[in-house]
């Protein structure tokens, strides 16, 4: 594995840093139903807004991860924790969650709210441990260089 450079792993740092604060936020949210979600316009944006801020920064670590291991970064997120897999930075099985965690990204933004609210709810249950997962699994990168 190539090393990262300082500035690479200061972005994934900063990164997780955020990703932690946005998890911690979405625990606020592990109680919220369906009823509320569709009623109460506040949390349904802050909800989505957390959701999309994950998808986003998890999709950026892992584009930095994969410039330093000199791999061409994908256009597609689904398409990073592919090439992440396939660099032998995550599993193939944590890719693969991944990938169908975070289409909740592009789900936001195109269904209805009872589409919206399902994969809304598996990503509040189910993001936490695959991003500690990930985080777990890029850890190594971070460590000063030998």
């Amino acid at each position: 594995m190539t090393p990262l450079e300082k500035a690479q792993k200061e972005a994934i740092i900063r990164r997780i840093s955020f990703i932690e604060v946005e998890l911690s936020d979405l625990q606020e949210f592990g109680e919220l139903n369906y009823e509320i979600y569709q009623k109460d316009r506040v949390k349904r944006r802050n909800i989505e807004r957390i959701a999309e801020n994950i998808a986003n920064a998890i999709i950026d670590l892992g584009k930095i991860a994969l410039s330093g291991e000199k791999v061409d970064v994908p256009g597609t997120y689904r398409e990073v924790f592919t090439r992440l897999s396939e660099a032998g930075l995550l599993s193939e099985k944590l890719a693969e969650k991944l990938g169908e965690l975070f289409r909740t990204r592009n789900i936001l933004a195109h269904q209805y709210l009872d589409l919206k609210w399902e994969r809304l709810k598996a990503f509040i249950n189910e993001a936490p441990s695959a991003v500690d997962e990930l985080i777990k699994s890029v850890d190594h990168l971070l460590k000063p260089d030998e």
